[in-house]
């Protein structure tokens, strides 16, 4: 029987290779080694979070490569296991946790276990601030619908739209706030993937 996610993984190599630039960013190699070469376990556990409210009103944005992954991440998100990141437990708010979650398709302790190399999807709901935040690992985010705000080492808050990448540096502190539609955004790390993003002292 195939994996529960092959196919959304092909998904996002495939998207990742329709970029103007291939690797788009360095690190992007490792990722499409690591979608190439992994295969999901036919069967999942389903784990579901107050989040997943919010994909009815996700919208397509017209681009094909960014539609292909939206369509396919929608079609099984009610059968992923959603998480939230352990830190935050304590720290931030009930709202902020009633409306954000992510499934981590690879990377440790993930559906599919992989130890250098993160991939998975998000959705924050609208209106929300994601407090400044850093980790070891070297990140790219893509925007698969939504318009967020990024600010991060220079305090220039910066909007991408479907499609858009934003990258961070290790240890590059970062913030997002989220506009008035849901927001779905594919992450990827590469480097130190083992331990979760820490929020920054005092922005919380």
């Amino acid at each position: 029987m195939a994996g529960v996610i092959d196919g959304l993984l092909r998904r996002i190599a495939e998207f990742h290779r329709s970029r103007a630039v291939v690797p788009e960013y360095p690190m992007v190699a490792a990722v499409l080694d690591a979608l190439d070469e992994v295969r999901s376990p036919a069967l999942v556990e389903a784990r579901y979070l107050p989040v997943l409210r919010h994909l009815d009103a996700v919208q397509l944005c017209g681009d094909g490569a960014v539609d292909a992954v939206l369509e396919e991440f929608l079609a099984l998100a009610p059968a992923l296991p959603w998480i939230q990141t352990a830190g935050y437990r304590d720290v931030l708010s009930q709202d902020f946790h009633d409306n954000y979650g992510y499934v981590q398709l690879i990377g440790p302790t993930s559906i599919v276990e992989h130890r250098s190399v993160r991939v998975g999807i998000g959705v924050w709901g609208p209106n929300l601030h994601y407090p400044s935040h850093h980790h070891e690992a070297e990140e790219l985010y893509h925007v698969l619908a939504g318009e967020p705000t990024f600010t991060s080492g220079d305090g220039v808050p910066r909007t991408a739209g479907p499609g858009g990448a934003v990258h961070h540096a290790p240890w590059q502190p970062h913030q997002q706030d989220f506009g008035a539609t849901p927001t779905v955004l594919l992450y990827c790390w590469t480097g130190e993937v083992v331990t979760d993003a820490a929020l920054v002292d005092g922005d919380c």
